[in-house]
């Protein structure tokens, strides 16, 4: 059986915005897994001007659908001012699918700085209910 430490890692996606512009971000997954946890950081400064959104892509290449990894209630996006906002989720990826962020500045004069960190858990991938059942049943037997 694998170590945690072998099993999960950790993807960053971390730069900064110049004024009015956006900057996306991806990684396309070279095995199932499973995403566990989205961190969110937005350094001082935007005042709610940078508009962060953690996101996997489906599907095959030029039929992508983009979801979501974040449910939000009243914006699309995270935003913040100095803020660290830390999102537990349990999104299955594919190998070939696209993890990703898109970040957007909607102020005109400045830059800003961001980071959102996925842990990435890789044991089962797609798999892993299954296998945690299994799991679960040898050790009644």
């Amino acid at each position: 059986m694998s170590s945690n430490s072998d099993r999960k890692s950790s993807l960053r996606f971390a730069g900064n915005v110049g004024p009015d512009d956006v900057e996306t971000e991806t990684y396309t997954a070279q095995q199932d897994a499973t995403v566990e946890e989205v961190a969110v950081r937005i350094y001082q400064g935007p005042r709610l001007d940078l508009r962060v959104v953690p996101f996997l892509e489906r599907g095959e290449p030029g039929y992508r659908e983009r979801v979501p990894l974040v449910e939000l209630r009243g914006k699309d996006y995270v935003d913040g001012d100095n803020d660290y906002w830390i999102f537990p989720t349990s999104e299955a990826v594919r190998e070939g699918e696209v993890l990703g962020v898109e970040v957007r500045n909607v102020d005109g004069s400045n830059t800003y700085d961001y980071a959102v960190d996925m842990v990435i858990d890789r044991a089962g991938g797609m798999a892993r209910p299954v296998e945690s059942f299994l799991s679960r049943l040898r050790r009644v037997f």
